[in-house]
């Protein structure tokens, strides 16, 4: 599967996704703990990514965003099913939450 790039342009489509739901990653390029977390959210769009689509966006590019969803810090997850935010829980996920979250998201129990 493939991990899509957002952009303000892109944002709003890729989350209103009616055909999956979307585990997205606000991050940053400088931030350490989104180094780590990248191939952790490569890893689950291997393992789901039939079933969930991943979304990452750069939170320093797209302020708008970043400040409308809450974020304050990196990385940051938000998921959605059909355009609908299914969370509010700003803290860092550690990756063993992220897989959880992931398979609920690929079973349709969140």
């Amino acid at each position: 599967m493939t991990i899509t790039e957002a952009t303000d342009k892109t944002w709003d489509e890729l989350i209103s996704n009616k055909e999956k739901p979307v585990m997205t990653m606000f991050y940053m390029e400088t931030c350490p703990h989104c180094e780590r977390m990248k191939p952790v959210f490569a890893d689950l769009d291997k393992k789901y990514g039939d079933k969930v689509s991943f979304v990452r966006i750069n939170a320093m590019d797209f302020l708008d965003i970043t400040k409308r969803y809450g974020i304050v810090a990196a990385p940051g997850f938000k998921f959605f099913k059909d355009g609908n935010l299914l969370n509010e829980d700003n803290d860092v996920l550690n990756a063993e939450q992220l897989e959880q979250i992931a398979k609920d998201l690929a079973s349709g129990e969140l």
